[in-house]
């Protein structure tokens, strides 16, 4: 479908779209000739986003919206298509963080997390995937995971939780959409110079009620990496179908030690 990392009048779909590794992702698609859908949970600062693009040309639609909320997506599907007809790319990217220690985490603070991060991207497959492939024309489906989806981390249990399953499911969907022109990438960055520790304590629904976000000393590996960085890695993962989009050379080892690990354990099983 993609021909080298050209997107020139493609519909892409971005939610988490006004901020982050969503805006950066938008910047680099519509700096690619691509047509934009955005959607985020954040009126004001998506609205401002979108008068931006448009200002500079771009064929741009933003439409607020719910991820966690199937009533909200159906909307965004409806207002897209009226717009555009289809989607070609779809990127599953709104997210929250969540620290602290699971033990002290309340159920609130777990329905948060897996609403947004899991059923977000859910919701998301189920309302835009069964289109792409009716359509028969191919496209794409970049899920935003993490690097805490591929390894367990200390005071980060609910959000690492959420991360596993958008990797179970985006390495299920990979599977299942083997038989079409569909490619699907999963981003699983590690430390990336956004906004959303704040907003995951700014956007918190007011009825799970008011929760402290400290983040702690987690002695993290790795630097930071600035989010047009990453835009560009899921573009080139897009043309190239890459399932697998990583951010750090220190991830390397990371997963070499995981890997170890479980080789080990497979060793031991056969003895």
């Amino acid at each position: 479908m993609f021909d080298g990392i050209h997107f020139e009048e493609k519909i892409v779909l971005i939610t988490g779209g006004a901020s982050g590794i969503g805006l950066a992702l938008a910047n680099a698609f519509a700096n690619r000739g691509a047509k934009l859908v955005l959607a985020d949970l954040d009126a004001q600062a998506l609205a401002g986003v979108a008068q931006e693009f448009e200002r500079t040309g771009v064929d741009v639609l933003a439409i607020p919206t719910d991820v966690t909320n199937i009533s909200s997506m159906a909307a965004l599907a409806e207002g897209t298509y009226a717009r555009f007809s289809h989607v070609d790319v779809l990127c599953n990217n709104a997210g929250v963080t969540t620290f602290g220690s699971m033990l002290e985490a309340t159920s609130l603070d777990w329905d948060f997390t897996m609403g947004v991060n899991v059923w977000g991207v859910v919701n998301g497959i189920q309302t835009f995937v069964p289109q792409m492939i009716e359509r028969g024309e191919g496209g794409h489906v970049v899920n935003t995971a993490s690097m805490a989806g591929l390894v367990g981390m200390e005071f980060l249990g609910v959000y690492c939780t959420s991360k596993f399953a958008v990797v179970g499911m985006t390495e299920s969907l990979a599977r299942e959409l083997r038989s079409t022109r569909i490619g699907v990438s999963l981003l699983c960055p590690m430390l990336v110079d956004t906004p959303i520790n704040k907003n995951s304590v700014r956007m918190r629904p007011d009825h799970l009620g008011d929760r402290v976000v400290t983040e702690p000393d987690m002695g993290l590996v790795g630097g930071v990496v600035r989010p047009e960085e990453v835009a560009d890695r899921v573009l080139a993962a897009i043309a190239d179908r890459d399932l697998y989009i990583l951010t750090h050379p220190e991830q390397a080892m990371i997963l070499a030690k995981r890997a170890a690990r479980l080789a080990e354990a497979a060793e031991k099983a056969l003895a």
